[in-house]
Parts: C-alpha cells; structure tokens; sequence
C-alpha cells in the first residue's frame, strides 16, 4: 500500500559502473518531503568467456549520507502516473565516484553480478529518508573491472 505520496520511477540504463567503490544511486529527500523506498532492481552485465558468464561477487549496502561526496549524474525521475506533472522534489544522483560519508547502515548484501539484484520491500520493510537527509545504494569496494549496469527504483515522496 503506497503512503498516499507521489510515486516516481528513478532510473538509468546501461551506464559504466568503474573499478572502485561508489554509490550507485543516491537519494536525497528535499527539506520538508520525504522519500519512501518502495523497490530497487540492480542489473549488471557479466563478463562473458567461452560462452560462460564469470561471476563476480558485488558488496551492495544501503546507508545514510552524512555529507554529500562528489561525483555522478543527475538522474531526472519519471512519474509513474503519466497524469502527475509534478516534478520531483528530492535530488538522485547516478554513481558517485566519491561516496560522502557514510552514516547509518540499512542493510548490506553479498551478490553475484550474473542475476539481477531485486529488492522490493514489504509495506513492513519500506524506509523512509528523511527530509533533507540522503541514503545510498553504495558499492563498497570494485568489482575488478569495469561492466555496464541498469538500474530501476521505486520511490514516493510523501
């Protein structure tokens, strides 16, 4: 059940994640509207060698950001009602090479770079971040190499 917000789709698609630690997406919420975190969905195309795709193990966490870092995109959302004309309030940044600094840790995951890596909480798992605060998707270390991710998150600024 949403929270009676505004539902937006924050996305990108086939973007150069580098060798090194950094956010995959971060979300900040604007002063007074905050963003509840509904799903994620991480897709990132493994190396493939004689027809085998290698896998490669991705420490994936969510965190607060205390300070801001520096580095990545803009990523503009969608709304996912084509009727809502509301421009988004919060800000969402794409890989940020220069992670700030971390704060509150959610959760952390070891994954495999070969199957997407899908969460869609719960109405008793969603969280929500504060206004004027931000959370991170964060890589904590590189994979070795350079591959190509997409990414599809799920959020409603209440």
């Amino acid at each position: 059940m949403a929270a009676n917000g505004i539902m937006y789709r924050v996305w990108f698609d086939n973007q150069s994640i580098t060798n090194a630690a950094q956010d995959i997406i971060v979300m900040a919420a604007a002063a007074a509207i905050p963003i509840l975190v509904h799903s994620v969905k991480l897709t990132i195309s493994p190396t493939i060698t004689s027809g085998v795709a290698q896998d490669v193990r991705a420490q994936l966490r969510w965190l607060a950001r205390t300070t801001a870092g520096s580095g990545g995109s803009a990523v503009t959302p969608t709304a996912v009602n084509p009727r809502n004309t509301l421009a988004a309030a919060g800000t969402y940044t794409q890989l940020r090479t220069t992670p700030g600094t971390a704060g509150t840790q959610g959760n952390g995951e070891l994954v495999s770079i070969i199957v997407p890596y899908e969460r869609v909480f719960t109405a008793d798992q969603r969280f929500v971040i504060p206004g004027g605060t931000s959370w991170a998707l964060n890589l904590e270390a590189g994979l070795g190499a350079a591959y190509s991710a997409s990414l599809e998150a799920y959020v409603e600024e209440i």
